[in-house]
């Protein structure tokens, strides 16, 4: 089987060099605007910002070619993603060390993290309808307040233009795995829509290592639908409506004490979410625009386990009203002034606990862009909240390009904070009402070097962070307390080359040095080394990508993981503008590896399917 996989491996990239001759040089060029990335807040386009910043968009989504986002994440720079088991299991994020609470991650705009426990679980998003996803990484406390002290994920649904366009794709595979999905989008000068359905149902794998006994697969099923649609009304006022209702089940596996490993069991779960965003944006003079965002994310979480003092039913509701102001002043300022009311209620039955947390806030930020070659940019932010004590945080940023040898030179320098959540503050018997907020200073320092008129372009930074007064359980007195303090610093290096015959090669590597100051030891579930490179290249027809993924080995509470390497692939063809066939295949030399120890990984899978659009 590996043989054959190996023998495949190698097929796909000679393949193609037959065929380069199709190349797609005669297809006409479209100037596209510059990307404005809604996580900074700001004017500036991504190619000017200080910021340590990673934007996934729609082409690269199209030729990674995955079922949901988590697995897109797992490639970029900074992030730790692990994955409770099979598709649809619990997946969190750490970014640059920060746990997995204190990455904020916001669905347009909409603030999405669990009020309970503080983290997002990434397993139900899937990839479709979505525009881009912004990866922004250091602390932005400064711009979003709580939970932002690891860094944003900002996931933007896609926007209607010209002509109504409508799809259906079908994929199917390995693990009894099918995707359907049916989307549709258009617009006009006035008017603009785009939708999508989807359904994703597989039999999936025993969550539990089957080396341990297990072979309970644990299946997973999930609905999702997404809509956008906006008014362009008075010139330059723009009005839209924003919403994503999401509906899963899911069984996983459960932990036994006596055993001391994940063993298989009846647990499920259902999750019902939806978020929805109401924004509306204009300009009052030549230098004063306003953006006004109202909006509510829902998320209501069943777990059933073997006995009925097991189950739990969780709520989480955020409402969230932000008034956003931005001013120019002559032709190289700009100022961002702002304010945000939040009310977060958490709800758990299990644990008797239903509470809200209230928050009030004032944000601003300067801005200076001197063509494009000076930028800097500086701000604060004050957040005064009922249960916990009141922050104020900052943010120095600032980056200078020498054209004439194409290189960009920038730094930054932050604090942050991560707000107690309701479970550390209200859970009965084992909360503490008194906990502070967890704080963090980060200062970073890079370059973007180009090189042969843009074929090779290298961006490398150094960051350094440091985190205060960090929550952590005591075993002692099985409550939370502030405890100790713990330092994340590293380098993040991305490579992009376009290779002889337009191949391109993407290479990444982050290296993140994460240790408790008070044990030394290293932070759990944080990979010191992470690899990641893809080569793409397209034709007029074809489409094709090889991608490999090395991490080196974690700590895991008692126990460690090893180092992994997977190889995946992944390709498309168009045979006309009405029909795609699409084909990957995952992990294709069957390499057995743990994100989390006891838990296991999908081997070796194939998947193949086809879009039709009129």
């Amino acid at each position: 089987m590996k043989l054959f996989l190996r023998t495949l491996c190698i097929a796909f990239v000679a393949t193609p060099l037959l065929f380069s001759h199709a190349s797609a040089a005669d297809d006409d060029v479209e100037e596209l605007d510059p990307i404005r990335i809604e996580a900074t807040r700001g004017p500036l386009a991504k190619k000017d910002l200080p910021s340590s910043i990673t934007v996934i968009d729609r082409e690269q989504i199209e030729q990674k070619n995955y079922i949901n986002v988590e697995d897109m994440l797992r490639e970029e720079l900074g992030l730790d993603v692990v994955q409770n088991g099979s598709l649809g299991s619990n997946t969190t994020v750490f970014m640059r060390g920060a746990g997995s609470s204190s990455t904020l991650v916001m669905v347009d705009g909409v603030q999405v993290n669990a009020n309970t426990t503080g983290a997002f679980n990434f397993s139900d998003i899937l990839a479709d309808n979505l525009e881009r996803i912004e990866i922004l990484r250091g602390p932005q406390s400064t711009l979003w307040g709580a939970d932002a002290v690891g860094g944003v994920i900002n996931l933007v649904t896609r926007k209607g233009k010209g002509k109504p366009t409508h799809s259906f794709t079908f994929e199917g595979g390995s693990f009894s795995t099918f995707k359907e999905n049916l989307s549709s989008s258009g617009g006009t000068e006035r008017y603009d829509y785009s939708m999508s359905v989807s359904r994703v149902d597989t039999e999936g794998f025993t969550s539990a290592i089957d080396k341990n006994g297990n072979n309970e697969d644990d299946g997973y099923q999930n609905t999702s639908t997404s809509l956008r649609a906006g008014l362009n009304f008075m010139e330059d006022g723009r009005a839209e409506f924003i919403g994503r209702y999401i509906q899963s089940r899911v069984e996983f596996d459960e932990f036994s004490f006596g055993s001391g490993f994940f063993v298989d069991g009846p647990p499920l779960s259902r999750t019902e979410s939806f978020y929805i965003a109401a924004p509306i944006e204009k300009s009052i003079t030549d230098w004063w625009d306003v953006r006004f965002n109202p909006n509510i994310a829902y998320d209501e979480f069943r777990s059933r386990n073997q006995t009925a003092l097991a189950n739990a039913d969780i709520f989480n509701r955020t409402y969230t009203l932000d008034l956003q102001n931005t001013f120019s002043f002559m032709k190289y300022y700009s100022l961002i002034l702002g304010g945000e009311y939040q009310l977060r209620n958490g709800v758990s039955t299990g644990g008797s606990i239903d509470k809200n947390l209230e928050n009030q806030s004032v944000y601003m930020q300067g801005i200076f862009n001197y063509h494009e070659k000076l930028v800097l940019t500086g701000g604060f932010r004050y957040d005064g909240n009922d249960s916990f004590e009141n922050a104020f945080t900052h943010k120095l940023e600032g980056a200078y390009r020498f054209n004439k040898w194409g290189t960009r030179v920038r730094a930054a320098w932050a604090t942050g904070f991560r707000a107690p959540t309701i479970n550390d503050l209200f859970f009965p018997g084992f909360s503490n009402p008194d906990l502070k907020p967890e704080e963090n200073e980060s200062w970073e320092a890079g370059f973007d070097q180009s090189f042969l008129n843009g074929d090779i372009v290298v961006s490398s930074v150094y960051f350094d962070q440091n985190f205060d007064n960090l929550i952590q359980f005591s075993s002692v007195t099985f409550l939370p307390i502030n405890i100790g303090s713990a330092k994340s610093k590293g380098v993040e290096t991305s490579v992009k080359i376009k290779l002889v015959d337009d191949f391109r090669l993407n290479l990444n590597h982050t290296w993140n040095d994460t240790f408790n100051k008070a044990t030394k030891r290293r932070l759990i579930r944080r990979a010191e080394h992470k690899w990641h490179a893809n080569i793409q290249r397209d034709w007029k027809k074809l489409s094709a990508l090889l991608g490999f993924t090395f991490k080196s080995g974690i700590e895991d509470f008692s126990a460690n993981a090893d180092a992994f390497f997977v190889t995946r692939i992944a390709a498309s063809y168009k045979l006309n503008k009405h029909l795609k066939f699409t084909v990957r295949g995952e992990n294709i030399f069957d390499e057995e590896y743990e994100e989390i120890v006891g838990l296991g990984t999908a081997g070796a899978a194939a998947y193949a399917g086809f879009t039709v659009t009129y």
